[in-house]
């Protein structure tokens, strides 16, 4: 009797661990691997300081129940990097397996990548102007006289060794195509040029182009007129040429004979010649510049 209690006992215990084995099996399922995303946070990083690039995708090799890994496989792992005595520059970042949080039955066989450099940098500030972006030409015969940004500067912030490479920031296109007038318009800020540098403040400028017909000079032929006589006369010469200086638009109506007052005032001359100036009276969006000739010979006949 007493020699069949021990083989008893150990029968007992074995059918328990096959039970147990078994339990566990069915309730977890076969041991596999899987490999599953990990999310990285930056904690205690200095406000005078900023990360530069990129980080990298960091993958875990699991193993462990099969049931259990496919729960994970749905989640995102993460792990925390304290960069609180970090400073600038290079900074080479380890990853050990043993780091990952992961359940008490699964194991973290390997990292990928197991390490990776940060490129730290200064945060620095800087005053640069800003450029308004004129694109097209306005209506033919005008252009745009004058350009007005305000604020005329903006600081911007960013990484020291990008934010020293820029020196202006242009605004975003602002299309005069066809324009007759002047205008005014808040625009954004082209800042395409590096997703680090931004604007310590509002990003939005006003811009007012100022719109005008385009000045130029330019001779025109005109006929002299005669007034204030009825005596016949003779005017010598009898066109007068004028340099005048006005709008482009302007001076070509006036280039076709239309718009310009020219004449000698004869009143109270008696028989005779003289030499008179003419009277000019151009448009006044206009300014005589010069007059060829001066003088006209005039000869009042009896």
């Amino acid at each position: 009797m007493n020699n069949r209690r021990p083989h008893t006992l150990l029968f007992i215990i074995a059918v328990v661990l096959v039970l147990v084995l078994g339990v566990s099996l069915i309730f977890y399922g076969k041991e596999s691997e899987v490999t599953v995303p990990i999310h990285v946070k930056l904690a205690g990083l200095a406000p005078q300081l900023m990360i530069v690039g990129n980080l990298p995708v960091l993958e875990a090799c699991l193993k462990g129940p099969s049931n259990l890994l496919k729960d994970l496989k749905g989640l995102q792992l993460s792990h925390e990097i304290d960069l609180t005595s970090a400073g600038a520059g290079p900074l080479l970042i380890k990853v050990p397996p043993e780091k990952i949080m992961v359940p008490q039955s699964v194991s973290v066989l390997e990292v990928n990548p197991a390490s990776f450099t940060l490129r730290i940098e200064r945060r620095v500030e800087k005053l640069v102007p800003v450029i308004p972006d004129l694109n097209n030409a306005p209506a033919a015969g005008y252009t745009a006289s004058k350009v007005v940004v305000l604020p005329s500067s903006i600081r911007l912030t960013g990484p020291e060794s990008l934010l020293e490479k820029v020196s202006a920031v242009r605004t975003t296109p602002i299309d005069l195509s066809g324009l007759a007038e002047t205008i005014k318009k808040k625009v954004a800020l082209n800042l395409n040029h590096s997703p680090y540098v931004k604007p310590t403040a509002n990003t939005l400028v006003e811009v007012e182009v100022v719109i005008e017909e385009k000045t130029v000079e330019k001779w025109i032929d005109v006929h002299v007129r005669a007034k204030g006589n009825n005596s016949k006369y003779s005017i010598k010469p009898e066109n007068i040429k004028l340099l005048l200086r006005g709008p482009v638009n302007t001076m070509n109506r006036l280039a076709q004979g239309d718009g310009i007052n020219v004449y000698v005032d004869l009143k109270g001359l008696s028989p005779g010649t003289y030499l008179h100036p003419a009277v000019i009276e151009p448009p006044l969006n206009t300014t005589l510049v010069k007059a060829k000739p001066e003088k006209l010979r005039i000869t009042i006949f009896k």
